[in-house]
């Protein structure tokens, strides 16, 4: 099983999250299928990275993945339902806790500021005040947690920037950490606009489809990148 996990746990999640997309495509009268094929993707994942050999032989703070997976297990669950929508928010900023923790394990805070850190730095900053002026008056008291969630998640993308600095992880985090985290951030900035802004002005068929691809590209990235770390 081990092995089997190793070679096709990636191909698995490809599969899964095809038959998703597929499900989103066909409609309403598919919801089971789109439900169960989401709810595997996470889970594959954490097979996925545990099952490798590396993964054994790592610190202890490679458990800070798992739970961050974990939290986005959830979140995908949870937010299956609309009055869980805060629930599954909350699920999904723990993933970033975690992430951040982990990225600091990995290179810490005393490392000095690059002009690449400067500049996302800038860049994702201006995108949580873009949310928040953009969006501020449709999402009204949820405004407040969504800023912190997005706090979170540009957090997190920075300290994949600064994990970059670290000589066994540059490429890694350059090719991987980096652009997931950056996915990840465009899969919630299409759903935070759709749910707040485009569906009950300008309906965008099958944008769902664009919040999933992306998202789960993030978090395939991000494993991928956390696989390669192990093993090197």
């Amino acid at each position: 099983m081990k092995a089997f996990i190793q070679k096709w746990g990636i191909t698995l999640y490809i599969l899964s999250l095809s038959g998703h997309l597929y499900g989103q495509i066909l409609g309403d009268k598919f919801i089971t299928l789109q439900f169960v094929t989401k709810a595997l993707l996470l889970p594959i994942l954490i097979l996925f990275i545990i099952a490798q050999d590396a993964f054994v032989k790592s610190p202890k703070h490679k458990w800070l993945i798992i739970m961050a997976l974990f939290g986005s297990f959830l979140g995908d669950v949870l937010l299956t339902y609309p009055d869980f929508f805060i629930l599954g928010m909350v699920a999904f900023m723990t993933t970033h806790v975690f992430n951040i923790i982990m990225f600091n394990k990995i290179n810490g805070i005393g490392q000095p500021k690059t002009k690449k850190l400067i500049v996302f730095t800038f860049i994702l900053s201006a995108f949580c005040v873009l949310i928040y002026y953009k969006l501020q008056s449709a999402m009204g008291n949820l405004i407040y947690p969504i800023l912190v969630y997005m706090i979170l998640i540009s957090t997190s993308a920075l300290y994949t920037v600064r994990a970059s600095l670290n000589a066994k992880a540059n490429k890694i985090a350059d090719l991987f950490w980096t652009p997931g985290m950056l996915f990840f951030i465009t899969s919630d900035a299409v759903l935070a606009f759709n749910k707040f802004c485009w569906s009950t002005q300008s309906p965008i068929d099958n944008i769902g489809l664009v919040t999933m691809a992306t998202y789960a590209i993030a978090q395939m990235l991000l494993v991928k990148g956390f696989q390669l770390y192990f093993a090197k």
